[in-house]
């Protein structure tokens, strides 16, 4: 039932189901989706309001500002209330995050007697396949390891300056990893947990 459910398990499941895994969402996207969900929970308080259907964002927002806590498991990453710093308005999940709405969903979907969201195949099969034809995947299955890999290695496979920001390479390798928690294959699974021991000190 609907009751189990805490507001994060709730919010982490419509940024979920809005794509979060794989891309930054919208605030508000976040709370139309939780107010599909779970219309008590996420309406306006007043009665004259919750009849025209409006969703209320500040329970959202908060679920996930909880969500995105250390103490919390830094499930998710992101910020609400306009683009600040560089930094644009939205949510998604981090790799810490994916692994938890993946271990998580059974329950939460039977709760909300919800169907789970599944990545497209056609999806699923074209991010396996960038990642198998890139270089530095191929050198990692003709090595065995990263022990002698250069770092200018790992950000081209990121797509990113060898120069990068911290900040910019933690972001995409943690988009990289979520996408292939979610895709479920070993190999790139291998693969990335082993960049992780070679370039920890870029993306943590």
């Amino acid at each position: 039932m609907e009751k189990d459910l805490s507001n994060m398990d709730i919010a982490l499941f419509a940024l979920y189901k809005r794509g979060g895994i794989s891309q930054k969402v919208h605030t508000e996207e976040i709370a139309w989706e939780a107010y599909q969900l779970a219309k008590e929970r996420f309406s306006w308080r007043l009665p004259k309001f919750r009849q025209m259907g409006f969703p209320d964002k500040t329970p959202v927002r908060f679920a996930l500002e909880q969500a995105k806590r250390k103490e919390n498991g830094k499930l998710v990453s992101g910020r609400s209330g306009g683009d600040a710093g560089g930094e644009l308005e939205g949510w998604c999940f981090t790799s810490q995050g994916a692994i938890w709405i993946k271990e998580n969903e059974t329950r939460i979907v039977d709760n909300l007697k919800q169907k789970s969201p599944s990545v497209p195949k056609r999806e699923a099969e074209r991010f396996i396949k960038k990642i198998k034809i890139d270089a530095f995947f191929k050198y990692f299955q003709e090595k065995g390891n990263l022990d002698e890999a250069s770092q200018y290695m790992f950000t081209d496979m990121l797509v990113c300056a060898p120069d990068a920001s911290k900040n910019i390479v933690k972001q995409k390798f943690g988009q990289l990893y979520s996408n292939a928690q979610l895709v479920s294959d070993s190999e790139i699974l291998d693969f990335l947990e082993a960049c992780k021991r070679k370039f920890g000190d870029l993306i943590t």
